[in-house]
């Protein structure tokens, strides 16, 4: 087994010195994946070392490190990324028997009902099964699969368990502003949460020289996105031009409408310098920034 943690979650563990405040700690099954998303540092095809999730190095820790998580007071949540490669899901079992007192997510490319209901059985909190993608052709060509299956293991799912069910969707993959838009209101229907990520072209996969999408663009979906889940906005407050790009937003503004650039998915995440190079504006705005109100006044205005 290798066991991986954050370099937030590092500094919890006592592993490292930081002042990085989290109230979620994220850890990293790891492994060589059998799958081969373009866009991922853990495809088979990726030249990129196995240390890395997008740009960020996660460093290799003894499963014993998890017992120290009972001693940390401010954590909330307990987040496993599960890289798919043989043998994963009996080392998820293992890991999850030093986590079964904390609230825990994981996110993993379960293959059909019967794992996710394994999970749910075994206390886990919440399952995230990405589509990333939300063009169906795109989805077959970029991640490989049946985007119609996996819909549908996300529909079963969902059923069975409401609100527990997580997808990740990738902005600037090729598809269109009105096809995200319209993949929100599927995902509300099905009672699924959605978390957003901002493509990020990682040196050493076959994204790697791929644009990512401009800030304006992504905030536009972020906030998109909340209004869906929070606000009930039908469909006709999104104007689409005839190539399906979210022109406008007709809603009024009110205050709070800020919350729609912090991190989306589960409660207590936040993710910083996985949409965007250290040091650069954030895609997503996260605990740190206060900012948030301005912005989304600037996009309700435009």
């Amino acid at each position: 087994m290798i066991l991986r943690a954050s370099y937030g979650t590092l500094g919890l563990l006592g592993l490292v010195k930081n002042k990085i405040k989290m109230e979620t700690a994220y850890f990293m099954l790891d492994g060589k994946c059998v799958f081969d998303c373009h866009f991922c540092s853990h495809a088979k095809s990726s030249n990129t070392e196995n240390k890395f999730l997008s740009r960020i190095i996660w460093k290799e820790i003894s499963v014993n490190e998890l017992q120290k998580l009972a001693n940390i007071k401010e954590l909330k949540r307990v987040c496993l990324q599960v890289v798919s490669y043989p043998g994963y899901r009996e080392d998820l079992l293992n890991v999850l028997e030093y986590i079964k007192n904390f609230k825990v997510s994981i996110s993993v490319r379960a293959l059909n009902f019967n794992e996710v209901k394994m999970y749910f059985d075994k206390g886990v909190d919440s399952v995230g099964i990405s589509v990333d993608v939300v063009n169906p052709e795109l989805f077959r060509k970029i991640r490989g699969g049946d985007y119609f299956k996996t819909i549908s293991l996300i529909k079963e799912s969902s059923e069975r368990y409401p609100w527990k069910i997580t997808t990740h969707v990738i902005v600037g993959m090729g598809e269109t502003d009105k096809e995200l838009v319209e993949f929100f209101y599927e995902m509300k229907k099905y009672k699924v949460n959605v978390a957003l990520f901002a493509l990020t072209p990682i040196k050493g996969t076959k994204f790697e020289n791929s644009m990512p999408p401009s800030k304006e663009r992504y905030r536009k979906i972020q906030l998109a996105r909340y209004l869906i889940f929070e606000k009930d906005v039908p469909f006709k407050v999104f104007n689409f031009n005839n190539t399906g790009k979210l022109e406008n937003i007709k809603y009024e503004y009110s205050e709070g409408l800020g919350k729609a650039f912090l991190t989306s998915g589960c409660t207590f995440c936040t993710r910083p310098f996985y949409n965007e190079n250290p040091g650069d504006e954030p895609f997503n705005y996260h605990i740190y920034f206060k900012n948030l109100e301005s912005e989304a006044k600037r996009i309700i205005g435009s």
